[in-house]
């Protein structure tokens, strides 16, 4: 399975994203376009700064007292669950005998021009 590994700590991928039946029945084309859009929202996760340590305390503590929303408050693990919904669709591609995506080499790229596109080869059947 070359090319669809992704840079997650051996520990978080013991909890992998476990995909949803309406998930499991997504086609091709759905799981593909589903896979680019996530890339391109998360390819430049590294490059900005991103909220303080206090600003996120603060939205979380307003979240609480208020009932807000508290998206936002762990930009951390909220890249930590992209990247396993990531491997989990990419890993539906293969098992749905599609052409996958090299994540790795996706999320490195960083014109925001470049669009994702599947460029490992679909497993070959085996001969009955």
């Amino acid at each position: 399975m070359s090319g669809t590994s992704l840079i997650i700590p051996a520990v978080a991928q013991s909890d992998a994203y476990q995909l949803s039946a309406t998930e499991q029945k997504l086609s091709c084309k759905q799981l593909s376009g589903r896979i680019q859009v996530r890339i391109m929202q998360i390819r430049d996760y590294g490059e900005h700064g991103g909220s303080s340590q206090l600003a996120r305390g603060l939205q979380s503590a307003f979240s609480k007292t208020v009932g807000t929303s508290a998206k936002g408050v762990d930009p951390d693990g909220t890249h930590s669950q992209d990247l396993k919904i990531l491997a989990a669709y990419n890993q539906q591609l293969a098992a749905k005998g599609c052409k996958s995506y090299n994540l790795d080499q996706e999320l490195q790229k960083r014109d925001p021009r470049d669009m994702p596109a599947a460029t490992v080869p679909a497993p070959k059947k085996p001969k009955q």
